[in-house]
């Protein structure tokens, strides 16, 4: 269970792309390879305030920025786990939190293309292990920009207490240089793992266009798990 929950909380870059000023809503569709027998493509519905992110074959994340909850809703259960700032103090009080880890040092390497995005090259390691390879692509056509990603980091911030710092590293999330280390958005991010295939999600479509109320509930019949 708890690790299915993780692999919910690594892919919460789509629950909660809620930009503060997009007008009727952003549809962001994304392909990934390597983290498991075939391609999958997470979709993320957002809205100002609520966001959805289906996860094919791990279930759905939903994140409200107004009252900061996010509610994991496994493949496997039909409930879902509720986290809020407060349970999530109550986790790392319970000692169920997660161990600190050096931060992710990028450096620039080169330049290349991802489907019609011109991208910068970055390689993040940690200590002297590669980690990450970024393509990271900003301004002109590319229809994202920072602000719209000012949740993604207040959700990871809620997540980081009693996440894996790797789990969390596998988020592409529109950064800049001097929280992130790198400018823009990985529209190709490949997570390296140890003896096993790396994790690559590339971006598709980005769609500016109305997200249906009900899409962004939980969906009818789940209860929160423990009651």
């Amino acid at each position: 269970m708890r690790r299915v929950v993780l692999l919910l909380l690594t892919l919460v870059h789509a629950t909660v792309l809620v930009p503060g000023a997009f007008g009727q809503g952003l549809v962001v569709v994304l392909n990934q390879t390597g983290s498991g027998p075939a391609p999958t493509q997470p979709t993320m519905q957002l809205t100002a305030t609520r966001g959805r992110f289906d996860a094919p074959g791990l279930g759905q994340v939903f994140y409200n920025a107004q009252n900061k909850t996010m509610r994991v809703v496994p493949a496997i259960l039909k409930a879902y786990l509720e986290y809020t700032p407060q349970s999530v103090q109550q986790l790392v009080a319970a000692g169920r939190g997660a161990a600190p880890q050096p931060r992710i040092t990028y450096r620039r390497t080169g330049t290349s293309t991802v489907k019609q995005w011109p991208c910068t090259l970055y390689e993040g390691t940690r200590g002297t292990d590669k980690l990450i390879e970024l393509c990271v692509a900003q301004g002109k056509g590319l229809p994202l920009t920072v602000a719209d990603f000012a949740i993604v980091q207040e959700a990871l911030d809620l997540a980081a207490p009693f996440t894996a710092p790797d789990a969390l590293a596998r988020i592409p999330i529109y950064g800049t240089t001097a929280k992130h280390g790198y400018a823009g958005f990985p529209v190709r991010h490949t997570f390296f793992r140890a003896g096993q295939p790396p994790i690559v999600t590339e971006l598709v479509e980005v769609r500016r266009e109305a997200v249906p109320p009900a899409n962004l509930e939980v969906p009818p019949g789940y209860s929160k798990a423990g009651q």
